[in-house]
């Protein structure tokens, strides 16, 4: 059985990692393997001479990642059969484009806390349009941003975070309303839908510097409404989650209020067109975190330029077999 067992893990994916444009080696990237339906991942690095090797791997799909901060990133789907060594292999990784700038605040200081996200055209679960590229970025202190490495392509910005507390602000905690007047989150420059946002249309290798962002003042309006039809009987773990709607596949800027023990709710919006959901959440875990259980009713709205009550979410019964 041994003897099986060992003949299982002999495969071997070997090969070169090579620059598109200039066509030299690429030392000292760092490579990752994953075996489809198994969890982990198996590192390694290219060596002097752009090689790199996975050994004693047993059969299956296999996808194989490229992470480096100069190039795009790079995965490539791999098949092993039995006993089956892939060596040769020349993996080409294209230069990444970048965007670097600075966001400040009308007074021209950093924000307090911020992160970027990229978003571009792609999928879904099957569906097309706009995405999240590769998740949220962090904003240094001082106020600089940088883009990891992009393929060449259009991209929109989105920025969110924390303001810096007013100049004449005394030094004491923070409310809880003050800190929500003090959040930001717009497609740049200040765009109501992504048919609106300023695109950067990027070219291999290309690096645009000196982006300055200006972070504009927060707007936000309280909604006010109340759950009725079919309500639960206990409506102790109900909340209702706000998501502005820009024209993304991804949630933009979801936020959740509690439902209080009459069905009411109040939270915060943009003005914008919002999906409000009421879901069901799980008991909050001790280190805070939790998940949502379930979907129960949802509606659309448009928040203006001022508060919004009278909020009606109908609640339908649920489906009986």
């Amino acid at each position: 059985m041994n003897g099986a067992m060992d003949g299982l893990r002999n495969g071997k994916i070997s090969g070169d990692l090579i620059d598109t444009i200039t066509r030299e080696i690429v030392p000292s990237s760092e490579l990752g393997l994953t075996r489809h339906g198994v969890l982990g991942e198996s590192l390694t690095q290219t060596d002097d001479s752009g090689r790199f090797a996975f050994i004693s791997l047993p059969t299956g799909e296999y996808n194989l990642g490229v992470y480096d901060k100069r190039y795009a990133p790079l995965y490539r789907n791999l098949i092993l059969a039995e006993g089956q060594t892939i060596e040769n292999l020349e993996i080409a990784v294209t230069p990444g484009a970048f965007i670097k700038g600075l966001i400040l605040d009308e007074e021209g200081r950093p924000p307090h806390r911020s992160h970027m996200t990229l978003m571009r055209e792609g999928t879904r679960r099957e569906r097309s349009g706009f995405i999240s590229d590769s998740g949220d970025h962090d904003v240094a202190q001082d106020g600089n941003f940088s883009s990891p490495p992009l393929h060449a392509g259009r991209y929109f910005l989105r920025f969110a975070g924390i303001l810096q507390r007013p100049s004449a602000s005394a030094p004491s905690r923070a409310t809880p309303r003050e800190m929500q007047q003090r959040t930001f989150d717009f497609l740049y420059p200040n765009a109501p839908h992504i048919n609106c946002a300023h695109p950067f249309d990027l070219q291999t290798a290309q690096t645009l510097n000196n982006l300055e962002v200006r972070i504009p003042r927060p707007i936000w309006r309280i909604v006010r409404g109340r759950l009725t039809g079919a309500l639960p009987e206990d409506l102790t773990t109900s909340y209702v989650f706000f998501t502005r709607l820009v024209g993304m596949l991804d949630d933009f800027g979801s936020a959740g209020a509690k439902v209080n023990a009459d069905g009411t709710f109040e939270g915060h919006a943009q003005p914008g067109r919002h999906r409000l959901v009421v879901c069901e959440m799980a008991s909050r875990q001790p280190d805070g975190r939790t998940r949502r259980i379930k979907q129960f009713a949802s509606v659309e709205i448009t928040v203006g330029d001022r508060d919004l009550n009278d909020v009606e979410i109908q609640v339908p019964p649920p489906i009986t077999i």
